[in-house]
C-alpha cells in the first residue's frame, strides 16, 4: 500500500462539538471499534493529545473517525470509550491508556492486539510487523516521529493516523482466530486487562528522576549533589522553553558534569557536548548548579539511602536463582506439552510475583501458598485452576514432583 492509493475506508475529521457528538452516536452502535491517540511528547515539556482515531465498521465498509483534540474536549469521547461504550481494540494500550485517562475519557473493556500477538508466541510485536504478518497490511510510518500539534493536518499525516486503526479490527479477528484454536482466550483476556489496570495505576518507581539516570549510583556524594542540581537546573530551563529536558541536554553529559564538576566555561569545554546547541547557551545554569551542589557535599539525608549498596547474601542469591530455573522449567514443559508460548503459561511479570512468594513460603502451610499465588495481579482464575497446585509445590522433592507428573499425565 502506498500513500497514492486511496484509502479503503470512510474517513471523517471532527474539530467541533456538534459534529463529535454525531460521531459517537454512529460510533456507539458498533460491536467493537479499534482506538489510537497521538500526542506531542517529543516537542513539549507536557505533552498534550493532539487527535484520537476511532475506527468501526458499518456494513461492509470501514470508518474512521479522526478527532482533532486540540481543537474538541476529548472529554466528550467518555461515553464511547467507557465501560458502557463497545469494545475497545489498541495496539499497546500503554500510552493511549494514561493519555485518554489524563483528559477524562478513561478506557475500559478493552482488547491489546499486542498482547496476543506476544501470547501467541510473535517475537516482533510492534503494529507494523504484526500487520504486515497477519494481513499483508504495509504501513507507512514517515510520521512516526511527527509534530502532531501542527495544523492544518495533510492529507498524508491524515492517512497516516488513519492506518493506524483501520485494519485494528481485523487483526484482532484474525488473532483471536489463533488463540481459540490452541485455547489461549482466557489467558489474553487476563493479561489485556492486567495491562489497562498496569497503565491506569500510580507509577511503581517513585525514586527522583536523578536517582535513576544511568551512571548516578557510582557518583561520589558531592558528584550526587551536583547531578541532583544539574537536574534541577534542566527541568526549569526545559519548563520555560516548554521543550522535553532530553532536547536541553542529555543525561551523559550530566553524569560527566556531576563527576568532573569544572568550574569555568574552559573546563566545561572539556566535556564533549556541553557548550554545544541549546547545553551550551546555559553554560553559566550549569557552572552555578555544579558550585551548589558541591557545596552542599551530598544529597539529602532522604534521598542519601536511596544510594546505598544492600550487602549481598550469596545463599539467598543462589536459593532465588534455584526458584527461578524451577519457574522456567516449569513453564517451558508445559508449554511444550500444550503448544502454546511460554508467556501464555505463564506471563514474564506473574512468573517473577511467584518466584518472590515460594521465596518467602519456607515453613509455610501449602494452603497459604495457594492463596497468595491465586492473588497475583494478572495470574487469572484459569492460570490459578490449572497451574496453582503445581506452582505452589515447586520447591517440593523431585520425588513427589514426579510422582505428580505421572499422575497429571494417567489423567
Amino acid at each position: 500500500m502506498t500513500s497514492l492509493e486511496a484509502p479503503p475506508y470512510d474517513v471523517v475529521w471532527v474539530d467541533e462539538a456538534r459534529a463529535l457528538g454525531g460521531a459517537i452516536e454512529r460510533a456507539m452502535k458498533a460491536k467493537e471499534i479499534a482506538v489510537d491517540v497521538e500526542a506531542n511528547g517529543l516537542f513539549v515539556y507536557r505533552p498534550r493529545l493532539c487527535a484520537a482515531q476511532i475506527a468501526w465498521e458499518e456494513g461492509d465498509s470501514t470508518v474512521v473517525l479522526i478527532v482533532d483534540t486540540l481543537a474538541t474536549s476529548a472529554a466528550a469521547l467518555e461515553p464511547l470509550l467507557g465501560p458502557e461504550g463497545p469494545i475497545k481494540v489498541l495496539h499497546d494500550l500503554t500510552f493511549d491508556a494514561r493519555m485518554l485517562a489524563e483528559v477524562g475519557a478513561p478506557l475500559a473493556r478493552v482488547r491489546d492486539t499486542s498482547v496476543t500477538a506476544r501470547l501467541l508466541g510473535q517475537k516482533a510485536t510492534g503494529l507494523a510487523s504484526v500487520l504486515a504478518a497477519e494481513l499483508g497490511v504495509v504501513l507507512d510510518k514517515r510520521f512516526q516521529q511527527h509534530d502532531w500539534s501542527r495544523r492544518p493536518v495533510s492529507s498524508a499525516e491524515r492517512r497516516y493516523l488513519g492506518d493506524d486503526v483501520a485494519y485494528l479490527l481485523r487483526l484482532d479477528r484474525a488473532l483471536a482466530a489463533k488463540a481459540a484454536a490452541i485455547d489461549i482466550e482466557a489467558e489474553i483476556e487476563e493479561e489485556c486487562a492486567y495491562k489497562l489496570r498496569a497503565a491506569l495505576a500510580p507509577p511503581r518507581e517513585t525514586r527522583p528522576s536523578y536517582v535513576r539516570i544511568k551512571g548516578a549510583q557510582k557518583l561520589d556524594p558531592p558528584g550526587r549533589a551536583a547531578l541532583r542540581s544539574l537536574v534541577a537546573a534542566r527541568e526549569a530551563i526545559a519548563e520555560a522553553a516548554d521543550v522535553p529536558p532530553f532536547k536541553i541536554v542529555t543525561n551523559e553529559i550530566l553524569i560527566e558534569l556531576a563527576q568532573r564538576r569544572p568550574t569555568s566555561v574552559p573546563e566545561l569545554g572539556h566535556v564533549p557536548g556541553a557548550l554545544s546547541g541549546r547545553a551550551g547557551r546555559h553554560a553559566a545554569r550549569w557552572l552555578e548548579a555544579i558550585t551548589r551542589g558541591a557545596a552542599e557535599g551530598n544529597v539529602p539525608p532522604e534521598e542519601e539511602a536511596l544510594f546505598g549498596v544492600a550487602p549481598v547474601d550469596r545463599k539467598e542469591i543462589a536459593r532465588r536463582r534455584e526458584i527461578e530455573a524451577k519457574i522456567s522449567a516449569f513453564r517451558r514443559a508445559e508449554a511444550k506439552r500444550r503448544g502454546i508460548d511460554e508467556q501464555a503459561v505463564l506471563p514474564g511479570h506473574c512468573a517473577q510475583d511467584v518466584a518472590s512468594i515460594l521465596f518467602t513460603a519456607a515453613g509455610e502451610d501449602s494452603a497459604a501458598t495457594l492463596a497468595r499465588i491465586a492473588a497475583i495481579p494478572g495470574l487469572g482464575a484459569k492460570r490459578v485452576e490449572r497451574y496453582g497446585k503445581r506452582l505452589a509445590s515447586l520447591l517440593t522433592a523431585p520425588g513427589e514432583q514426579a510422582r505428580g507428573s505421572a499422575q497429571r499425565e494417567e489423567s
